[in-house]
Parts: C-alpha cells; sequence; structure tokens
C-alpha cells in the first residue's frame, strides 16, 4: 500500500533507475555500504515493498522497508517523500502518535509541504481530532491551488483510510479544479461495499453530479452504488441518466439490465438485451447471457432459455454458475433426473458454494437416491456448519424421509453452530411436538418467539397439524396479540 504516485511511477524514460538492483539489494543486506544516495533508497523502498504482503517472510521485508525509510530521513531530512511512506506504513499498524512524530519533524525542513500537511490532518483524522483535522485541511487547500495530481492522491488516502468526512473538502476542491474524480469513486465503491460504508460515498458521488449533470460516469457511479446497496430502483434511475447522456457506454448498460433482473423486470431485460445487440459486439455482453437465459426462464420460454445456457456452456465449460442455473430449470420441474448432471457439474466445479451441494442434495432427495443425498447432507454440513438453511433442508428430508428420531439429532447438532437462529429453534419445536415431546416444545417455541415472533409462521409451513395444537397456540398468542398501551 502506498500512494503518492508522482513520486512512485517513472514518468519519463530519463528517469529511469540505471542501476543494478540486484547488487543494490545485496550492499543494503550485507551492509556493506554506510548510507545510499536518495534515488537509491527510493529504489530499494520499491524493491521491498512491492513483496509485502505476499510473499513469504512478511516481517522481515516489514523491517527492511522500516529500515530504509529511517536511513533515508536520517540522511535527507529535508525529502517529504520518504516520512510520507514511513507515515503510510506506522499508519498502516495503527502507530498514529509515531506517525505523528515524524510529520513534525518533516515539518522544520517543510513547513509548507502539502502533501505533509495533509498527512497530517489525516493523522489528526484518524485520532479522532475532527476539528484540527479540518482546520488543518482547510489551510492547506486554500494555498494548493488547481494541483489536480495532487488533489486527487489525497482524495485517494483519504477515501482508503474511511475518513469520508475529511474527503468531502478535497472532493469539493478537485471539483473546483476541473479534475475528473468518479473514477477515483467507482474504484472505491467496492472497499466500502464490503464495510457497509456506501452510505457515506454517495453524498460525494451527488456531489460530482451536482457540478457536472451531464457526466455520464458521474450517474454510473452512483447506479452502481446504490446497486451496492440492493437499491436496485434507484439504481435503474441514475443508469438510465448515464445511458441517456452516452447511448454508447457499455458498462452502464449492463449495470442497467442487471437492475432490471432483480427487480424482476424480465421482459424488458430481454427488449433491452436485443435492442443492443445492435450497437455493440456480442461479446460486450457475454457476460450477462446468463441473466437473459434465466429471464426466458421467468417468462415461461423454457426453450430459449435453455439454448441459451448451452450456448454458454459451449463456450464457457468451467462456468459453475451455468450448470447450476440450467440444472435449476429442471429441478425446478421436478424433473430431477434430467437436472441431477447439470447440478454435479456445478458442485464438481465448485464445492466452496453451498447452493450448488443444497440444490443437488435436494435432487437426489427428490429422486428417492437416498445412497447420495444423506451422504452429501452429511459431507454439506461439516464444510459449511453455520450454514441454517443447510441444515433445515437436511432435517426436512429427514423427517420426509419418516427418520424423526435423526432429525431431532441433526437439529441439536445445528443448534450447536447457530444457537440464536430463529428458523432452526421453530423447526426444533415443531419437531419435539411431533415426537410428543409438548414440554421441551413449549420451552423452545418460547425462545424462538423472543428471538422474532413474527416468523412463527415456519411453524405451520412446516407442520400444518399445529395449527390445531392449542398449546402451541396459546403460547404463541403471548408474543403476537397486540397488548393495550403499547
Amino acid at each position: 500500500m502506498s500512494f503518492f504516485s508522482s513520486d512512485w511511477d517513472d514518468e519519463e524514460e530519463d528517469d529511469i533507475f540505471q542501476g543494478d538492483l540486484d547488487a543494490l539489494v545485496n550492499d543494503f543486506e550485507s551492509k556493506s555500504r554506510e548510507s545510499f544516495t536518495a534515488r537509491e533508497y527510493l529504489e530499494l523502498f520499491r524493491h521491498y515493498a512491492s513483496q509485502f504482503p505476499t510473499q513469504s517472510g512478511q516481517l522481515r521485508v516489514d523491517q527492511q522497508i522500516r529500515t530504509i525509510l529511517d536511513q533515508a530521513i536520517i540522511h535527507f531530512p529535508y525529502m517529504p517523500i520518504f516520512t510520507l511512506h514511513m507515515c503510510e506504513w506506522l499508519i498502516r499498524d495503527q502507530k498514529l502518535n509515531r506517525a505523528k512524530s515524524y510529520i513534525d519533524k518533516a515539518l522544520k525542513f517543510n513547513p509548507f509541504d502539502p502533501a505533509l500537511g495533509f498527512m497530517q490532518s489525516l493523522i489528526y483524522s484518524l485520532q479522532g481530532n475532527k476539528p484540527k483535522a479540518f482546520e488543518n485541511l482547510e489551510a492547506i487547500l486554500q494555498n494548493l491551488g488547481e494541483e489536480e495530481a495532487l488533489l486527487e492522491e489525497f482524495l485517494e488516502i483519504a477515501l482508503y483510510h474511511e475518513q469520508f468526512e475529511l474527503a468531502m473538502p478535497i472532493l469539493e476542491k478537485a471539483l473546483d479544479a476541473g479534475s475528473e474524480v468518479s473514477a477515483i469513486m467507482e474504484k472505491y465503491i467496492e472497499k466500502a461495499e464490503e464495510n457497509g460504508l456506501i452510505a457515506a460515498l454517495i453524498p460525494m458521488i451527488e456531489k460530482i453530479i451536482d457540478q457536472d449533470p451531464y457526466s455520464a460516469e458521474a450517474w454510473f457511479v452512483l447506479g452502481s452504488a446504490f446497486m451496492s446497496q440492493d437499491n436496485h430502483e434507484k439504481g435503474l434511475k441514475a443508469l438510465d441518466y448515464s445511458v441517456t447522456i452516452n447511448e454508447n457506454f457499455a458498462d452502464a448498460w449492463i449495470a442497467y439490465l442487471e437492475c432490471q433482473y432483480e427487480l424482476g423486470q424480465y421482459e424488458d431485460l430481454i427488449k433491452t438485451y436485443h435492442s443492443l445487440e445492435e450497437k455493440f459486439h456480442k461479446t460486450s455482453l457475454e457476460e450477462i447471457q446468463g441473466l437473459l437465459a434465466w429471464s426466458y426462464y421467468e417468462t415461461g420460454d423454457n426453450k430459449t432459455c435453455r439454448a441459451l445456457y448451452k450456448e454458454i456452456l459451449k463456450k464457457h465449460p468451467h462456468d459453475a454458475e451455468a450448470w447450476y442455473s440450467m440444472g435449476l430449470t429442471w429441478h425446478y420441474e421436478e424433473n430431477y433426473t434430467s437436472a441431477i448432471p447439470y447440478l454435479e457439474k456445478a458442485y464438481d466445479i465448485d464445492r466452496f458454494e453451498p447452493d450448488y451441494g443444497m440444490v443437488l442434495a435436494s435432487a437426489y432427495f427428490g429422486a428417492n437416491m437416498t445412497d447420495k443425498w444423506e451422504p452429501l447432507y452429511q459431507t454439506l454440513t461439516l464444510e459449511h456448519p453455520n450454514n441454517p438453511e443447510l441444515w433445515l433442508d437436511y432435517i426436512t428430508a429427514l423427517h420426509e424421509n419418516g427418520e424423526s428420531e435423526k432429525s431431532l439429532d441433526v437439529i441439536e447438532q445445528a443448534l450447536t453452530n447457530n444457537p440464536q437462529h430463529p428458523g432452526l429453534l421453530y423447526r426444533f419445536a415443531a419437531l419435539c411436538h411431533l415426537n410428543g415431546q409438548t414440554n421441551a416444545a413449549l420451552l423452545v417455541l418460547e425462545r424462538a418467539l423472543e428471538l422474532n415472533p413474527n416468523e412463527h409462521v415456519q411453524l405451520f409451513t412446516f407442520a400444518p397439524e399445529l395449527k390445531k395444537a392449542r398449546a402451541i397456540l396459546t403460547c404463541i398468542s403471548k408474543y403476537t396479540t397486540p397488548r393495550l398501551g403499547l
């Protein structure tokens, strides 16, 4: 992880390091030289940083980097780049006070360096001293002028460290300078999605649109952000603006089709897809051909659906999702004999996707292949012990196969791994009652109702006869009947 690309990338041929890197590394590791030139220190840093953290000997590489940067700072205290890289390394390890001490020393040599000043603001922000961070940043931005490249780097760093409040004034300054920052925002959508922080990015993307409402790229990024929140209605609206502004924006069209699919607009997707075939080469749309195929299934055209999946599988024989989806088209028709070969292929290709194994086991059960469904469920529960839906499927299969006692044993195993899952508790209560263990059933049922009373209908879906069980109904009424005064 390293920013400040203007110091990292060799943009001019004359600036390419002309020395022998292997000899340089050997000199450093053998300690045959007391010091190196600034450029040599930078090359050494690049060499070791490129190995981190993927290669073995991570601790050793980390120590080498710190040694290089420390030596460089001692010999070239007036060159900010070494301090900046040292601070990046220390911030990564949450050593904020040490990072700040390096910045404070460097600022004595370069009190007006904007990168050092920004790094100081970042450290204040990470420490929770927001007023000081913004005060410091405001002064830097006022004196910075329209340095687009530097503003973009500051924005990337703030986003990388999830300091979104700090990023906003940088974004505004970058927009005023005419910088194209939509690509930067797009880059961090996936990272923000993983950490549940998309909502913090959306106001920033909207700020870009306010500045330039005719930016197809910005509308695309906004649509992507909404999609990441599973808000496909808003995503579709934003993407509609994007493709209206630039009708040749293939990525935006693909996202548009994905939104239509998620919203269940299957007929519209089919029409949109085929209209785009006239605009784009078929390979441009290949990645969403599976969505087209399934849309045909949803509209009742199974023949076209399966023909498309066969076309996909011919081109991409290792596409597990396509094998799985093809199998589903038969599975949903309870044609298990036709479904199983496709489902087996999907499972063979990707055993880490629990749905592939679950549906295959279900197909084996539907085909009365006891020698296969039960061993597969046992394997799957060992591989995915925290997947409650898997346990529920297995328990249902055992119950329907007349193995009530075994289903009780299995659900106890399931609850060991998922003790707070209401669905499993409701299933446990139902099984206890069906096996004559009424008191145990009521105790388990109360626990399930405490966790989520709204899911009690699962009892009756699994065992409709419980609708006539007075004790069960009385227990449920304690948690579901509205109480006066509440």
